[in-house]
């Protein structure tokens, strides 16, 4: 037969602690407040530079006969492309795509590159294929808020609903927003995208031979690898020679183009968000620029499940319109009473100690009235 044994605490003391923490912690939740984050002026001027760009890249749709479909691109912003393209490399999500089109996602990107630790003249390293021009347009918005140094590689080959118009590419839709003074920057190399970053095994015979007269069409050096392994090897020797044989502070790869992402199973294992450290190992020489840099000590910015970086980081799914500027979670951070949170540790460890003392005290008078008879 079991003996029953004693509790160490009371049950009552035991109780009253899980009480003063329950009513600790929804105090703690009702007092708590937001602040503008530390880089909330660079993010409103990022989020107003990617806004900015949506009226030039409208304008520049109608003058060269492009009409924007209210119906894919409610908030007409001139990111949003067809359902299918000779370009189009895969399918894709509407939802998804109109929501990376955010002004908000230049605001999430100043964060992360401030969680990052990147300071001014920081250079960031992207890998960006066509599928979410939103994404590439607000990391190179942020750049510029924050005054970072960007090498931009660009797939030409875009999923369902990306740049997949192929004569409004990002090719053609940075270069008007640099005529025109929106931003800076260019494409420092290009590759065609699709299966083997070559445009292989595309939906329509001529898919890969428009890509490549797209592609050519910039004069940045064309990617043209007989394989993954290799045009990720080409990758790495281009950046280098891009920052002076040095290092990326940064690399951010959006989309899922095989030379940044990778093309075995660990790949889809990396978090979305910013990425310092991994556990997850691959020796594939296809694992990809993420993996790559990682391995190198370079933290990284995976930008590809959107629906769960919009919800994990406070932006809203697929808004018409876009809420004002200035005004999402993501602009902010969220404070605690940390005197209230101590005093409710505190207050329940205390019930606890007075738990334990009050069996001291039973037991000794126990053993002293034992000892009397």
């Amino acid at each position: 037969m079991k003996q029953w044994v004693k509790p160490a605490i009371p049950f009552g003391f035991v109780a009253l602690a899980c009480l003063i923490v329950l009513f600790g912690s929804y105090l703690v939740q009702e007092t708590k407040w937001q602040e503008e984050h530390p880089k909330y002026e660079e993010q409103v001027l990022a989020a107003q530079i990617m806004e900015k760009s949506f009226a030039v890249l409208r304008d520049v749709r109608d003058e060269e006969g492009l009409p924007i479909d209210g119906g894919l691109d409610p908030n007409r912003t001139g990111l949003i492309g067809e359902e299918f393209t000779p370009i189009t490399t895969s399918i894709g999500n509407l939802e998804a795509k109109r929501t990376s089109t955010s002004p908000a996602f230049a605001a999430l990107l100043v964060r992360l590159f401030y969680e990052a630790g990147l300071e001014p003249g920081s250079t960031v390293a992207i890998g960006a294929s066509g599928s979410f021009p939103g994404l590439i347009l607000a990391t190179l918005s942020a750049c510029e808020a924050m005054d970072l140094r960007p090498l931009l590689f660009y797939s030409v080959g875009a999923s369902m609903y990306g740049a997949n118009v192929p004569e409004f590419t990002f090719v053609k839709m940075l270069q008007v927003l640099r005529e025109r003074e929106v931003l800076p920057y260019h494409i420092l190399a290009v590759s065609l995208g699709g299966n083997q970053d070559r445009g292989e095994d595309m939906y329509f015979p001529e898919s890969q031979d428009l890509m490549g007269e797209i592609a050519t069409s910039t004069p940045a050096p064309l990617i043209f690898a007989p394989n993954n392994a290799e045009s990720i090897k080409e990758r790495l020797e281009l950046y280098l020679n891009y920052n002076n044989q040095y290092l990326p502070d940064l690399f951010v790869n959006i989309g899922g183009a095989s030379p940044n992402m990778g093309n075995t199973n660990a790949s889809l294992q990396i978090p979305n968000g910013l990425v310092k450290t991994i556990r997850l190992t691959s020796d594939s020489p296809e694992r990809g620029l993420m993996f790559e840099y990682l391995e190198l000590g370079v933290p990284i910015i995976h930008l590809l499940n959107i629906r769960d970086l919009a919800l994990k980081s406070g932006i809203a799914i697929d808004p018409i319109p876009f809420p004002e500027i200035g005004s999402e979670e993501v602009y902010y951070v969220t404070k605690h009473n940390l005197w209230l949170i101590w005093g409710t540790v505190l207050a329940a460890l205390g019930v606890l100690v007075l738990g334990k003392f009050v069996i001291y005290q039973k037991e000794n008078f126990l053993k002293k009235r034992k000892h009397s008879q």
